[in-house]
């Protein structure tokens, strides 16, 4: 049978609709994958500004992640933790282990100028600061240290007032070798490991003189003065036979000179 003209139009409009509604979902799809394989938000955040625009907003967005700050934990006043009639809670000690940290580092930055940023790992900055303050267990010293830290601050095993006592007493021995920072840089510069390298840098300004470049003064030696003196002689003998050849030409012309007279008239 013949199909009308309005069934035709309702299958166009079927097709068309179809065709629409495929485009829309493949169209999500794509952009849904591209979301996922790309580290950000979910959003498409300034999909209508301008070009510019949205990447300086990208790049906030990506500047986001590397900004960290390590606050204070514990406030001075304690009166919302430590409650006079209520134990002390389960978390306390590792908060207050988290915060000695600050005491130390801020003795350090006093003592020597370093500074820990919040990403810097604490066993990596106290070795290559503390480490050659103490003696010869200091680095033990700080790995049982930065162990007992890690413990306070992710380990799920308890961390109670014994585990903290352990922890305050090291931590008590390396400020005090923070303290003595400032005096052992001071030893270290004026020690006499440094000094070769003083007399090198000043051996090497007196190569970089200009009055090296100079001809050194001529020194007479012995053989020097010998072939002087032969010099000498010789020069001595050389005039005197010179004058000698000048007297006897001084002769001959004056004995020639009366014969040319009397041959002239």
């Amino acid at each position: 049978e013949e199909l009308s003209g309005v069934t035709i139009v309702i299958i166009i409009g079927g097709g068309v609709l179809t065709f629409i509604i495929l485009f829309i979902f493949a169209k999500r799809q794509i952009m849904r994958f591209t979301l996922r394989s790309r580290r950000g938000p979910h959003v498409p955040v300034g999909h209508d500004a301008r070009k510019s625009m949205k990447k300086e907003i990208e790049r906030r967005i990506d500047a986001i992640e590397k900004i960290s700050h390590e606050p204070q934990l514990i406030l001075d006043d304690h009166r919302y933790i430590l409650r006079p009639d209520c134990p002390l809670p389960p978390f306390y000690y590792r908060l207050k282990a988290v915060d000695d940290i600050k005491v130390l580092e801020r003795e350090i930055a006093r003592q020597e100028g370093s500074v820990r940023q919040p990403r810097e790992n604490l066993r990596a900055f106290l070795l290559t600061t503390l480490a050659a303050a103490l003696n010869g267990s200091g680095q033990r010293l700080i790995h049982q240290f930065c162990d007992m830290y890690e413990h306070a601050r992710h380990d799920p095993s308890e961390f109670g007032n014994e585990e903290y006592e352990a922890y305050h007493r090291m931590l008590m021995k390396l400020i005090d070798a923070a303290k003595s920072l400032k005096n052992f840089c001071n030893s270290r510069k004026s020690s006499p490991s440094r000094t070769p390298v003083k007399k090198q840098q000043t051996k090497m300004q007196s190569l970089l003189d200009p009055s090296r470049l100079r001809p050194p003064p001529l020194t007479p030696s012995g053989i020097s003065e010998s072939n002087a003196r032969i010099n000498l002689s010789l020069g001595v003998q050389l005039q005197q036979q010179q004058l000698d050849q000048v007297g006897d030409l001084g002769e001959n012309e004056i004995l020639t000179v009366p014969q040319f007279d009397e041959v002239k008239p």
